[in-house]
């Protein structure tokens, strides 16, 4: 068993799903125009068409160098409505996955994961990724924990694959919606047992020092995590995606990035992203910001 990179799109459309949050490291919810989220100070600086327009810009100017689809989602982090762009929506969630898992594993067995979650975020090592799948017990078991902590960072519908699933399937191929990962990344500083993991996906090694990776602006820093693999069983073609926290003066940001690179190559499907991600880090004060 293995859990291996992969991804498949997400992209473009509001998605208004507004829920309470309560209890231990919850998020202020703050009643805001426009119907944004819980956790949201304030409404995006500019109206969402505007930001279409220079989103479009911004793939149109790929298309000739970097063909293929990308996709991203943002969401104030304590919130629930994320904001999309692009034609990629949703892709297997490859290594990203390896945030949850992380989380459920050093929920089980304390401090004893932490030397295998550093290495299975820092530097994406599936090995021990998958000790720490097997940690919780393997098949239904670690289905379960995974899925628990998935729904705790409101994340509702995303379905974990596994080696129980006919026919067998990997966790790294669980078809992870980029709305679906901005909600949750949106509510992974505000729940337990995530300082670890955050701290680490704030130092990963260069092999994911890509997309919003690397903030150029004061104050501005980021926690990643990067997955990549084939798309599909079928297409060898590698898509690439990544999981972000970005913290600022004004407030934390849940993201999601993904891109389908029509070459097919792991070197333009990290341009693409970093392309994309400069995009966001671009136009952050734009968009509403939230904090636990």
């Amino acid at each position: 068993m293995t859990l291996r990179r992969v991804l498949v799109g997400v992209g473009a459309a509001v998605v208004v799903t507004c829920s309470a949050v309560s209890g231990a490291g919850a998020a202020h919810a703050v009643d805001l125009p426009f119907g944004l989220g819980n956790g949201s100070l304030g409404a995006a600086a500019v109206p969402k068409a505007q930001l279409d327009k220079s989103f479009r810009s911004l793939t149109k100017s790929m298309a000739k160098s970097l063909p293929g689809q990308v996709g991203i989602a943002i969401t104030p982090v304590g919130g629930d409505v994320p904001i999309s762009f692009g034609s990629l929506k949703s892709a297997r969630a490859w290594s990203t996955l390896k945030v949850p898992v992380s989380i459920a594993a050093q929920r089980h067995v304390g401090a004893a994961a932490l030397p295998q979650e550093l290495k299975a975020i820092e530097f994406s090592d599936n090995p021990a990724a998958e000790d720490l799948w097997r940690v919780l017990g393997g098949g239904q078991r670690s289905v379960d924990a995974v899925t628990a902590v998935l729904r705790e960072g409101h994340d509702l519908r995303t379905r974990v694959s596994s080696e129980v699933d006919q026919p067998r399937s990997y966790p790294g191929h669980t078809p992870w919606a980029l709305a679906d990962q901005a909600i949750f990344a949106a509510h992974l500083p505000c729940l337990p047992d995530t300082g670890q993991v955050l701290d680490y996906m704030g130092h990963v090694a260069p092999n994911q020092q890509w997309g919003v990776a690397q903030p150029r602006s004061r104050g501005v820093r980021a926690a990643v995590k990067g997955g990549w693999g084939p798309a599909s069983d079928t297409n060898g073609k590698e898509v690439v995606r990544q999981l972000a926290v970005i913290t600022t003066p004004r407030g934390q940001y849940g993201v999601s990035v993904a891109a389908l690179p029509r070459s097919g190559s792991f070197a333009d499907g990290t341009a693409m992203v970093t392309r994309v991600g400069k995009w966001l880090l671009r136009n952050l004060d734009k968009f509403p910001a939230g904090r636990c």
